[in-house]
């Protein structure tokens, strides 16, 4: 580098620490003009327009074998695209580096990850593959390529891969995926769900911190402090059925303390800080100190509303933090933590023949777990437009197995003049559009008869079913939200459920309902029920408002689940109260 371009660059850095970030840009454009292999001057480029909020002009500044080449500096400027939420231009960059460079395992890796954080799984599964090829003993891109395979709906085939990972070396973060995914397989069964529940809880839970004490006197009658811990309070499952049944809480016998793990900020968030007495930030604690923190907070019960889904902290529940701890909401299967005492359900989800196991003291509500809360800006239910029937599924890909396709496609056939329409983030993934026309054209249906949608707000999602007609509801991972949404906005719901938790939410929605021909016995009960409701359209049309009144009435009773779940709590802690004074 010459010396003229050295003070040039120098100069440029000032400006740039100055944060005059305009005529930085200018002057490094200007160095670079000169000379494009100056690897400061391009670095900081990048950086002066991630700065000014242009990621795209970053992205070019970038794509220059002189950075591309530079593997630490490259690193530092991924980095930037990070820190700057680019995260599209971030892995067009991780791209270049992976084609100019094709033995690098780490840019490979790092590209499939990047790939998949976007939603775009059959772009990122070639690279996956990829990686594999290079590193054929490594754990991570085997994980990928299978959790991949499993959001677009391969299933089978990344179930697959994971059990044979876990076979041949269990580790304790892909275990803990592989028990959220275990449930989207179709030959689920319940003895093998608890085996894998309860030997992860064996093996990647262990003691550790001081023994629990109470902080709290065990009186029978006093008030109870009430905490419930989650990572997602904001929209979603959560809100959607915790806002209306915290509303209705009393407070007279509890207080309530909402414990977030994770920030959040959206509407929902704000509506459900509004409901709590207290509202805790404990996000990014360590679990030390999340155990530290939790038992200052001298609960008298803590109701875990993430089980073992995703950014759990079961590993802290497990030391215990409260006499009385519950297993609640956004987890469908036995947390198999001694010290969770009870998990909360009804005698739709798990009847009293029910072959699941839990290790829970199981505590049915019969009012029904599941309370909904009616969203403030759907549209009324009637049905805009007329035509042929519109069969839908906004339900996540993952859930759409082989078995699903295959009698979601004979319900087309059998009913010519419909369609079906699809929702899903991962549907603004052209790829996985692609992937998902084929398999359904595997099973002789056309393209033309698929309408596919990727994310929507949640007011767009709740007016699109003005549109549809019967919702299908997918097995045996069956919907719990989207059943909800599609009932209130008068949309009739065909669902199988099974012997598992997971295949009977929708089914224990219908039966509160009292809409049992809604309910199939088989997978060929379910295709001729659904045949059978379309040709029936008209007064499906016509009944609508009438299904939308009788889920206010018989799904968003918050008044009558809130007593059932205070007279639940208050046995829960009679009982620990009784087994206090008899050790005494």
């Amino acid at each position: 580098m010459s010396s003229s371009i050295e003070q040039s660059v120098a100069a440029a850095l000032r400006l740039a620490q100055a944060g005059a970030w305009n005529e930085a840009r200018a002057a490094f454009v200007a160095v670079l003009a000169l000379d494009p292999g100056v690897l400061l001057a391009r670095r900081a480029l990048v950086h002066c327009h991630l700065q000014l909020g242009d990621a795209e002009a970053a992205l070019a500044a970038a794509h220059h074998p002189s950075l591309i080449d530079a593997t630490d500096t490259l690193a530092d400027t991924l980095a930037d695209f990070a820190a700057a939420r680019a995260l599209p231009q971030q892995a067009e960059l991780l791209r270049a580096r992976a084609v100019r460079h094709p033995q690098d395992y780490r840019a490979a890796l790092a590209l499939t990850a990047a790939l998949h954080q976007l939603g775009r799984p059959s772009e990122a599964l070639p690279w996956a593959v990829h990686a594999h090829e290079l590193r054929p003993h490594e754990r991570q891109p085997i994980e990928m390529r299978a959790a991949a395979l499993i959001d677009r709906g391969d299933v089978e085939a990344g179930l697959a891969l994971y059990r044979d990972l876990l076979a041949h070396a269990e580790n304790a973060e892909t275990f803990a995926r592989y028990l959220v995914l275990m449930h989207y397989d179709p030959a689920q069964d319940n003895p093998m769900l608890f085996r894998a529940l309860q030997a992860y809880a064996e093996r990647h839970l262990p003691r550790f911190g001081p023994p629990f004490v109470p902080a709290r006197s065990a009186d029978p009658q006093r008030s109870l402090r009430v905490g419930w811990l989650s990572p997602r309070f904001n929209e979603g499952p959560v809100s959607s059925f915790l806002t209306g049944l915290l509303g209705a809480f009393d407070r007279v016998r509890h207080s309530h303390l909402l414990i977030a793990l994770q920030p959040g900020s959206d509407a929902a968030t704000t509506r459900l800080r509004a409901l709590a007495d207290e509202w805790v930030d404990l996000a990014g604690l360590d679990d030390a100190m999340l155990l530290q923190q939790l038992r200052a907070l001298e609960l008298d019960v803590l109701i875990d509303l993430a089980g073992h889904s995703t950014a759990n902290r079961l590993a802290v529940i497990a030391q215990r933090v409260a006499p009385v701890q519950v297993s609640w909401l956004d987890w469908f299967d036995t947390t198999a933590v001694p010290a969770m005492d009870a998990w909360i359900s009804d005698a739709w989800l798990t009847p009293q023949d029910s072959a699941q196991r839990y290790t829970e003291r199981l505590v049915r509500l019969s009012s029904g777990r599941f309370c909904y809360t009616p969203p403030d800006e759907a549209p009324s239910p009637s049905r805009s437009g007329d035509g042929g029937v519109v069969f839908a599924s906004f339900n996540r890909l993952a859930k759409l197995n082989e078995a699903v396709v295959a009698c979601w496609a004979e319900i087309l056939l059998r009913v010519p003049n419909a369609s079906l329409q699809l929702g899903a983030r991962l549907l603004d993934d052209p790829l996985t559009r692609v992937h998902t026309i084929e398999r359904f054209g595997a099973q002789g249906i056309a393209a033309d008869r698929l309408r596919l949608h990727g994310q929507r707000s949640y007011a767009e999602l709740l007016a699109s079913y003005r549109g549809v007609d019967i919702a299908l509801d997918p097995f045996p991972f069956s919907g719990c939200t989207t059943t909800c949404d599609a009932l209130y906005m008068g949309c009739p719901v065909i669902a199988l459920p099974g012997e598992t938790f997971v295949s009977r939410q929708s089914a224990s929605l219908l039966w509160r309902l009292c809409r049992e021909e809604w309910v199939a016995r088989d997978r060929r009960d379910y295709v001729d029920r659904a045949v059978a409701l379309a040709g029936n359209v008209a007064a499906l049309r016509e009944a609508r408002p009438l299904l939308r009144e009788a889920v206010l009435t018989r799904l968003c009773d918050a008044a009558s689940q809130a007593r059932d779940f205070a007279d639940a709590l208050r046995t829960l802690w009679l009982d620990h109260c009784a087994r206090t004074a008899a050790a005494q």
